[in-house]
């Protein structure tokens, strides 16, 4: 009878890690996608970049505000929405439109725990250190589009051409 609640306890704990385990990584799928979907919003246009900022913001507070708090916690963050999410230009990014003008976007940084006896105590458990990026080019916003075009447009008069219309091809 020993032998058989001392296995019986070894292929519970197993079992329950590796359930524990597969929830982590569904949640870190939805972080990714959450992470997408922030991006994509960022990336939209707007009146201005802060408002890109706030539509960026608003997508992953409602996608991952208040989900999955006893899976995974938010570590770091920019502090203007949920802890772990940055929202902005990343590490490599410049202004310069022909290089690296795409490393904008979310990065979501989170932690999963899990432990390989249910009833272990706090500090016992695994850590694993996750991060979920999603990377698009910002589309001008209308300002900006409204500048270049300006721009575009005296530097076409200052040619001799009169006119001609200056139109993106992003709908600005």
């Amino acid at each position: 009878m020993v032998e058989f609640i001392l296995g019986l306890m070894i292929v519970i704990s197993f079992f329950f890690f590796y359930v524990r385990m597969c929830m982590v990584f569904a949640a870190g799928n939805y972080v990714h996608y959450a992470t997408f979907m922030a991006a994509r919003a960022y990336q939209s246009s707007a009146q201005n970049p802060g408002t890109q900022v706030e539509n960026a913001t608003s997508v992953i507070t409602a996608m991952l505000g208040g989900r999955f708090k006893t899976l995974i916690t938010g570590k770091g963050g920019d502090g203007n929405s949920i802890p772990g999410a940055f929202i902005g230009p990343g590490p490599y990014y410049t202004e310069n439109p022909i290089q690296d003008s795409w490393n904008q976007g979310v990065t979501y940084h989170f932690t999963g725990k899990l432990s390989l006896y249910p009833w272990s105590k706090t500090g016992q458990s695994i850590a694993l250190d996750l991060q979920s990026e999603s990377w698009m080019p910002r589309e001008d916003t209308t300002d900006e589009c409204n500048a270049k075009k300006a721009a575009t447009q005296s530097l076409l008069s200052g040619t001799g051409v009169s006119n001609v219309t200056v139109e993106w091809d992003n709908g600005c």
